[in-house]
């Protein structure tokens, strides 16, 4: 098979990861223009978009299930009636979005990724 042949799975798998980071990066520009207009609420719906889009990666992360557990937690708090106030509310959303960054992270999907069997490769 030529060096160029990609499997027809392969090219698949790839090209449905790069679309996810795509739609993702999307998510996060929206997600900081309504920041910055002081939309919260559609801070909020966006941010379900985000897990949408991370939470099948959670089961190939070896704490997946906490991660379920801190989003529905942190998911909560926004919701219910934790948050009285405006600035409640902000922090709260600050508090899943901060989440939400990490677990793209981890997923491998962020900025910031060591997988543990490419060590020792540049």
């Amino acid at each position: 098979m030529a060096e160029e042949e990609v499997k027809p799975d392969e090219s698949s798998k790839y090209n449905e990861a790069a679309m996810q980071i795509m739609r993702l990066h999307n998510l996060w520009v929206k997600i900081e223009e309504n920041i910055n207009k002081g939309n919260l609420l559609e801070w909020q719906f966006l941010l379900d978009s985000v897990w949408r889009e991370l939470s099948a990666d959670t089961s190939h992360i070896k704490t997946g299930d906490n991660l379920t557990k801190e989003n529905k937690l942190l998911k909560l708090k926004v919701l219910i009636a934790a948050s009285k106030t405006r600035t409640e509310y902000y922090n709260a959303l600050n508090k899943r979005h901060e989440f939400l960054k990490r677990l793209q992270d981890k997923s491998g999907k962020g900025g910031i990724y060591e997988d543990e069997s490419e060590k020792g490769f540049e």
